[in-house]
């Protein structure tokens, strides 16, 4: 009687680890390849998203497609020796041709000859950055910038460049916090 239920409390456990074992692996899959969280730090975003703004980004749309021109991405960058996962906008995809062309002392930003109107920016361009333009992006790439132009580190200077997709990690989906900002991106 006794070792029977030793047998039955054995059970009860080995289920109750299996269970557990089971849950901890869909989870890391999860937060792996479908869903993740982020802080923003700094003010390249702005006036958009802000210094601690906790958002929620969709890893899964990245591993099936690419990024649209418009998209709020995450992107894993690699300059001088240190990662670094950053938050910018996409403004050109493989193929497209970007150019900034000086309009009173402003720079105005041209996809493919077409002047692009920004609301979202924080104030008029003051700089084009290192490369030369046009610039063509390359297969497999994305030009990146962030809303806050005279204060981002992106795609402009030559160190980052235009993005590869294997350091896009996800799109942005929901701001989580602060919480009178909640709602869909």
């Amino acid at each position: 009687m006794a070792a029977r239920r030793k047998e039955k409390e054995d059970k009860k456990w080995g289920s109750f680890f299996l269970q557990l074992a089971a849950i901890i692996i869909a989870v890391v899959l999860i937060r792996s390849f479908v869903i993740g969280t982020i802080y923003v730090k700094g003010s390249s975003m702005e006036p958009n998203f802000h210094h601690g703004d906790f958002l929620l980004i969709n890893k899964l749309e990245m591993l099936i497609s690419n990024p649209k021109q418009g998209d709020i991405v995450i992107c894993s960058l690699h300059e001088n020796g240190y990662d670094e996962n950053i938050i910018k906008r996409v403004i050109g995809v493989p193929g497209d041709v970007i150019d900034f062309q000086e309009d009173d002392g402003y720079y105005e930003l041209y996809v493919n000859g077409e002047k692009i109107e920004e609301p979202y920016i924080a104030e008029p361009m003051l700089s084009s950055g290192d490369w030369e333009y046009p610039l063509e992006v390359p297969e497999g790439s994305f030009f990146v910038l962030g809303d806050n132009r005279n204060a981002s580190s992106d795609s402009r200077k030559e160190t980052i460049g235009p993005v590869s997709k294997e350091d896009i990690m996800g799109k942005v989906i929901l701001r989580l916090y602060p919480f009178d900002s909640f709602g869909l991106i």
